[in-house]
């Protein structure tokens, strides 16, 4: 039976990855596709999404732009140092012919989780605006989903340059009021974090490779993933590789079994000037704490490398 999945993207350029893997992987049904803001305004973002989906062969997935903000803070500027000035690398793609939904993101959610309860796996790949304004106005979806896959958060390693909380990721800090409304949700929750995501690695040999082998689509962005290449080789000194975040997160929602995880009761800072964004593990094991979220601490990166690969080529 296949895992069907909405994705929540902020399509930058490992979120076209993530749609991509979702796309080649068999055991994956991708029933819908929300946008919105992050590494790019939401309107670029929803234009990114279909054109990824145009050139894999597949704009018949619905596809719907959703939050232009955090709950609490303007969109101040996009990633573009690490995703380009159009999210994708500046690599050019054909304009979509298919255009966005009349609906609203979160009002997609809610309709396709009240429609097939137990079957949709939510996977939120940017900041998790989209699925907390879902969740707030219908609280009752948080027991229909299968389970909702999260890309963010980090325990033990250090976050993302460029923000002021040494501890988070772009994902939990652009949003952290939206990620607590998402951990207190009741929902079965799979957080994966830097912590798992920062071992998985897309060499430029590994690119090459997937341009080579695989169709348009994957040839794309393989080509905006040099510019990501590029962004980390900038980062972080000595590196010659960029992680494979958004993807894992998609592969951890078909199989779990690809991660190692422990069950916490975990929170966000939303307030501290330079915490904010911070996942809080709680391990004082006073009897009082109760899980909320399944937290990958571990990560098989080479059968999870091969799968990427394959799926992509796949295209």
């Amino acid at each position: 039976m296949s895992t069907r999945i909405i994705l929540d993207v902020d399509t930058g350029i490992d979120d076209a990855m993530a749609l991509l893997y979702a796309l080649g992987r068999p055991g994956i049904e991708l029933a819908a596709v929300t946008c919105t803001y992050g590494n790019i305004d939401v309107g670029a973002a929803t234009r990114n999404t279909l054109q990824v989906l145009e050139a894999a062969g597949r704009p018949d997935i619905p596809v719907a732009a959703g939050a232009k903000r955090s709950l609490t803070r303007p969109f101040v500027a996009p990633a573009e140092h690490i995703h380009g000035s159009n999210g994708i690398g500046e690599v050019e793609m054909p304009l979509p012919k298919a255009t966005a939904q009349e609906i609203w993101g979160p009002d997609l959610i809610i309709e396709m989780v009240r429609a097939t309860p137990g079957e949709i796996t939510l996977v939120p790949v940017g900041p998790m605006t989209n699925v907390a304004q879902a969740l707030m106005k219908a609280p009752d979806i948080a027991e229909k989903l299968q389970g909702i896959v999260v890309m963010g958060g980090s325990l033990a390693h250090p976050g993302v340059p460029g923000i002021p909380s040494p501890m988070a990721d772009a994902n939990f800090y652009n949003d952290p009021e939206a990620a607590r409304i998402l951990l207190q949700s009741g929902a079965r929750i799979t957080l994966v974090g830097m912590d798992v995501t920062m071992k998985t690695r897309l060499s430029a040999a590994r690119m090459a490779d997937i341009a080579k082998r695989g169709g348009t689509a994957a040839g794309y962005v393989m080509e905006a993933a040099r510019f990501y290449l590029a962004a980390y080789e900038r980062q972080y000194p000595g590196i010659d590789w960029c992680a494979l975040h958004d993807p894992l997160a998609v592969a951890v929602a078909e199989d779990p079994s690809i991660v190692t995880c422990e069950a916490l009761q975990i929170d966000v800072e939303c307030a501290g000037e330079i915490t904010r964004g911070q996942v809080i593990p709680d391990r004082r094991r006073t009897g009082e704490q109760v899980p909320n979220a399944l937290v990958a601490t571990e990560v098989d990166a080479p059968r999870f490398e091969e799968l990427f690969t394959e799926a992509l080529v796949s295209l």
